[in-house]
């Protein structure tokens, strides 16, 4: 990296080179110029750029493509407070990134720089809105999935289910893996013809036999439970039905390929999936109590993305009133629960999640945690919640009653040519049960920017006529619309009185607070609590680091 003792000297290089010139793998310059928000959004990217790329160091202050010093050399302002700087930049990256900055004196311009050090870590980073971007020679550029591989591959990462078994592929496919696997292609409308081709012609046309020898990944999909075993020694899934929290009705696990897997757990999950019919018109609709698109999505997600180098099993529990999939590994490249919904994709696992999506089986553009959210909001159901703790990854489907008018809702809305987006669908759920919403509520329920989300609000408000703006400024808010309510034939069952369950609650506020304090107002609208239960209930938060700070109607709740 290069040293503070060695700045004077590029400094002086800029009497007859233009900073352009200058700026290479390890060195960026930026103008402090525009808005403190865009300089910060800038200086953000350029900072997730080195720490993806190595380290780096970037002098703020300085004009690009003109020479010498008076010219290039326009400064920081001295308003600007270093520590401030540093803990924005952290926010803003994900996972967080720690930079040094360093005060430097010059004779031109504001008389001060910024030198911010970029140091090694574990990349991959993004920022917080989950955009990654890698330092390549003097440009940032984004982080796509082939550079992301050779960037972890680099570091010694490697995707195990891309290896090859040394048995012969014709002693290690099970004939009942491969039908099971048919079978998945045929719900998912795989092509007639590439379910008709032969074993050998089928894995290796999607690249499940290469060189003659079957993948791991083939192996995962279409082998037999020994040779699984042996070769994957922490792959398992697992099945149990709950009593309680501790007891258990049903056990079932394995070591059978993907396929048998799904197929044995979807089958024990249907027959305690039960199916409720609701009279919609002339229609009689059969919903069930967990969507099969959700079921299917969560668990296949759960073998795509877990980390087959720690041991545990792809583990579904079945309460009363949830279904939850877990797997090992922890998140990776940037993804959090507070972003997955449009985080751009990213999967440890290549060669698998590329074998299931030539299957037909997955999709790699991140539609899967959408289709989930799709699935549960379109019958009236809550959104899916998913946690990260220790080395797992869980997503929990509650089995919450179906609000048929929602389906109505979007019913009537296709007939006039719309689709509904799954914003649109968190937006309208969260309305069928509190009367408002403002722009921070929505952007945090959706994982959109506030600037993002408010464009969505005015679409379903100008274009849509399904919300009516009230109040302005920072307290403006959205309610139904009386063309909403007539669409939703008066189905609109508001439960602010009722506290929303506290695991949830919890989760929404903590990522509402990693974005900026709330009040107590704020709380009370998003929870339908009194004051007194809000301030009951962060009490219980001061754990998670959650602090108080004011008084009175000014009082804030933030993250310390």
């Amino acid at each position: 990296m290069i040293q503070l003792n060695e700045i004077d000297a590029i400094l002086e290089a800029l009497d007859h080179h233009t900073a352009d010139d200058l700026e290479s793998g390890e060195l960026d310059f930026k103008e402090w110029k525009g808005m403190i928000r865009d300089i910060i959004r800038t200086l953000t990217k350029a900072v997730v750029s080195f720490a993806n790329a190595g380290e780096g160091v970037i002098i703020a202050g300085v004009k690009d493509r003109v020479v010498g010093r008076e010219k290039a050399i326009l400064g920081v302002p001295h308003e600007i407070d270093i520590l401030r700087l540093q803990k924005s930049i952290y926010d803003n990256t994900e996972p967080h990134i720690t930079v040094r900055i360093v005060e430097h004196a010059v004779q031109y311009g504001t008389g001060r720089l910024l030198i911010i050090q970029v140091f090694p870590g574990m990349p991959p980073y993004t920022t917080s809105e989950g955009t990654g971007w890698v330092r390549v020679g003097k440009d940032s550029v984004p982080l796509t999935g082939s550079r992301q591989r050779d960037m972890l591959e680099s570091m010694g990462y490697h995707d195990v289910t891309a290896a090859c078994v040394p048995e012969r592929w014709q002693d290690a496919v099970s004939p009942a893996a491969m039908e099971c696997l048919r079978d998945m292609m045929a719900t998912e409308s795989a092509p007639d013809d590439m379910r008709r081709l032969s074993n050998q012609d089928l894995l290796t046309s999607v690249g499940a036999i290469r060189e003659g020898k079957l993948t791991i990944a083939g192996l995962l999909m279409a082998g037999r439970s020994p040779l699984i075993e042996k070769h994957v020694p922490c792959y398992r899934w697992a099945f149990r039905k709950m009593l309680s929290d501790t007891e258990y009705a049903v056990r079932a696990e394995g070591t059978d390929a993907i396929p048998i897997a799904l197929r044995e757990i979807e089958r024990y999950i249907e027959s305690d999936n039960p199916i409720t019919t609701i009279e919609m018109g002339f229609m009689h609709a059969e919903i069930k109590k967990y969507p099969t698109v959700a079921i299917r999505e969560s668990i296949m997600n759960a073998f795509v993305h877990r980390d087959y180098r720690v041991p545990g099993p792809v583990m579904v529990k079945l309460s009363q009133d949830e279904l939850s999939v877990s797997n090992p590994g922890e998140f990776i490249g940037g993804i959090t629960p507070d972003n997955i919904l449009h985080h751009a994709p990213v999967s440890r696992n290549n060669a698998l999640a590329g074998l299931m999506e030539k299957l037909r089986l997955v999709n790699r553009t991140n539609l899967g945690v959408p289709r989930i959210y799709s699935a549960m909001l379109s019958e009236g159901k809550e959104a899916p919640l998913y946690e990260t703790g220790g080395s797992n990854v869980t997503v929990s489907l509650r089995g919450s009653v179906v609000v048929p008018s929602i389906r109505k809702l979007i019913a009537a809305l296709a007939q006039q040519g719309v689709r509904t987006e799954v914003d649109d669908l968190i937006i309208l759920n969260y309305l069928l049960k509190h009367r408002e919403i403002n722009a921070q509520t929505a952007a945090s329920i959706c994982q959109r920017s506030v600037q993002r989300i408010s464009e969505t609000l005015n679409r379903l408000d100008v274009d849509l006529d399904l919300l009516t703006p009230a109040g302005k400024g920072r307290g403006r808010y959205y309610m139904l619309s009386a063309q909403a309510h007539a669409l939703l034939a008066g189905d609109v069952r508001y439960v602010r009185s009722e506290p929303l369950d506290k695991a949830r609650l919890k989760a929404q506020i903590l990522a509402m607070l990693r974005k900026g304090p709330l009040s107590n107002q704020e709380i009370r609208q998003l929870s339908g609590m009194t004051s007194q239960q809000v301030r009951a209930f962060m009490l219980t938060l001061e754990h998670d680091g959650v602090v108080s700070e004011g008084k009175g109607r000014g009082a804030k709740y933030l993250l310390k």
